[in-house]
């Protein structure tokens, strides 16, 4: 299983929210486990929402340069 940290990419963190969340699933499991792997998934689920937000940021960052570039009538490429 996947440990979560901080520097985790959104792709790795994604795949183990999917891990834990199937792990969740089996019937087998004692409650105080389910209850730690629902911890772990909601950990995983603040960490995937923070890096889409930073993906957006940066989205906007990208878009307000393009947009500004376009304003100014600056050439985009060289001849």
């Amino acid at each position: 299983m996947t440990e979560l940290n901080e520097n985790m990419d959104f792709e790795t963190a994604y795949a183990a929210l999917r891990d834990v969340v199937r792990q969740m699933e089996d019937p087998k499991n004692k409650i105080e486990d389910t209850i730690a792997l629902y911890e772990k998934a909601c950990r995983l689920v603040l960490h995937c929402r923070r890096k889409l937000d930073e993906a957006r940021m940066e989205i906007s960052d990208v878009n307000e340069r393009i947009r500004k570039l376009r304003d100014s009538g600056a050439k985009l490429f060289e001849d």
